[in-house]
């Protein structure tokens, strides 16, 4: 069970207290990137490889799959809610109303608004109501592959955080550059933060993108640029906004420098999604109405099982893909950790426990990943259409959806909104979580039990009841989830 010994408002100022202290002291083999090139934020997102083949089936892609056999299975928002219980909270009026659900990408897409409604449009969805901010001017679209990686994100985030709260309003900011962490200054991304903090208190903010702790030039730089970072967080929970980041789609196995040439070859995890203040989104493999019956893990086949739901941790073999989750070199373990076991929290690394990542998960596969429609083109994307994409990505917008549905219910009850998750998360009982343990499949029994990526050599962390460093808390029954948080909150 989540510890419940600490009152929400005590581990909330114990915690602010010591955030300017929670750096770790580092770890003596710890390689940082030393190639003098600038940690860069990449999207979070992995495209099936066969979408092309189904991008103007739409939604019957996902009800009759198409070839290649075996195909990819997707999923509908009409699917994802019955799977992941949402359905009790739309009767009773719950949809985001009056709620704000915030966006911040590089660049943005430069169809993210007719992209949005043909999504809502297709699935029957409320008319979006989104506010697109461009403070430094629009950025100019030229088809490069970081622009369509961010226009992909960007799309992937609007139209799926849409489909959780539909009625919620939603507000992207864009930024005009491809974000790059250099050793000084105050990035784009993070300016744009505050900004979305200072003009909509008590919304929730989906980061879907990241970079290795390990990326930055070295730990003295890491802790200045993330000290300085983190007022920005700080100043989202005196805000009561929720911050979520996606936690990596590699499981352990990170690359350490912008080109992604050197990968660590110990177990790392993704920054921001390391950082206390924020809540770290990991992913499951949802198979909802199939199973995959692989006989090897490269296999993809699959039988189809109406009515059945299988949640294994995230660790598709055959991409290979897999979940972020782990312990960081930066930060300690926070106060709302503290009831965790120290064994887990030490592992083999470091003087000190460390921070654990991830605190709750959602779906992330892509044989099972989400239905998105992009309306343009561009290097690596031959056309537009519909395309099945997965990733931890997939999850922070999600989850920051059911927390918009969570902030309507607080209003409703004379509540104040979440803002700070972390504390509360670590709260709520194990009622509320789909627990992800580890899972055997196929006639070749394949165990998918961790999140190390499939061929790296590097270790991974297993699944298992209660908090693990796979899965958090595992992902939330819906219906229970909202509730139970809502019951943690103080009067408004």
């Amino acid at each position: 069970m989540p510890n419940k010994k600490l009152a929400t408002s005590s581990v909330l100022i114990s915690f602010l207290l010591v955030a300017s202290a929670v750096f770790a002291i580092g770890f003596s083999y710890t390689a940082w990137n030393t190639s003098g090139a600038n940690l860069q934020l990449a999207p979070l997102f992995i495209m099936d490889p066969n979408s092309v083949t189904i991008n103007s089936q739409g939604v019957f892609s996902c009800i009759t799959p198409v070839p290649p056999t075996p195909p990819t299975h997707c999923y509908t928002p009409a699917m994802i809610h019955a799977a992941y219980d949402l359905n009790p909270l739309y009767a009773q009026g719950l949809n985001g109303a009056g709620e704000t659900i915030v966006i911040v990408d590089s660049f943005g897409s430069p169809t993210a608004l007719k992209d949005l409604q043909t999504f809502s449009t297709e699935f029957g969805l409320p008319a979006p109501q989104l506010t697109i901010i461009r403070e430094k001017g629009t950025p100019i679209y030229t088809g490069s592959a970081a622009q369509v990686d961010w226009a992909i994100e960007t799309s992937l985030d609007l139209q799926w955080s849409h489909a959780i709260a539909p009625d919620a309003k939603q507000v992207l900011i864009e930024t005009n550059t491809n974000e790059t962490e250099g050793n000084a200054g105050f990035p784009s991304i993070f300016q744009e933060e505050q900004y979305a903090v200072d003009h909509y208190p008590g919304a929730v903010i989906s980061q879907s993108f990241g970079a290795t702790e390990q990326s930055f030039p070295s730990l003295p730089v890491a802790q200045t640029l993330i000290s300085k970072y983190d007022q920005v967080y700080q100043h989202a929970i005196a805000n009561r906004v929720t911050v979520f980041a996606s936690a990596g789609d590699s499981g352990t196995y990170n690359c350490i420098n912008v080109a992604c040439t050197t990968y660590a070859p110990y177990p790392t995890v993704i920054w921001p999604s390391s950082d206390p203040l924020v809540t770290s989104a990991g992913g499951t493999w949802l198979q909802y109405g199939w199973t995959w019956n692989p006989s090897s893990p490269t296999n993809t086949s699959f039988i189809t099982t109406p009515g059945s739901r299988t949640e294994a941790v995230w660790n598709e073999p055959y991409l290979p893909a897999a979940t972020g989750g782990g312990l960081s070199v930066l930060f300690r373990t926070p106060s709302f950790q503290k009831g965790i076991s120290t064994i887990l929290l030490n592992g083999a690394r470091g003087p000190l426990p460390s921070r654990g990542v991830p605190d709750v998960s959602w779906n992330a596969a892509v044989n099972g990943g989400v239905l998105v429609y992009l309306g343009f083109a561009g290097t690596g994307l031959s056309s537009s259409g519909w395309y099945i994409i997965g990733g931890t990505s997939a999850a922070s917008p999600q989850l920051s959806g059911l927390i918009a549905l969570t902030n309507q219910l607080a209003d409703k009850d004379g509540k104040r909104h979440v803002g700070y998750l972390n504390p509360l998360l670590y709260m709520l009982p194990s009622s509320a979580f789909h627990d992800i343990v580890p899972l055997t499949f196929g006639p070749g029994k394949v165990r998918i039990s961790n999140n190390s990526l499939y061929g790296s050599g590097v270790p991974g962390y297993t699944a298992g009841p209660g908090y693990d460093l796979a899965s958090g808390w595992g992902s939330p029954i819906a219906a229970n989830f909202v509730p139970d948080l809502v019951s943690e909150l103080p009067p408004a």
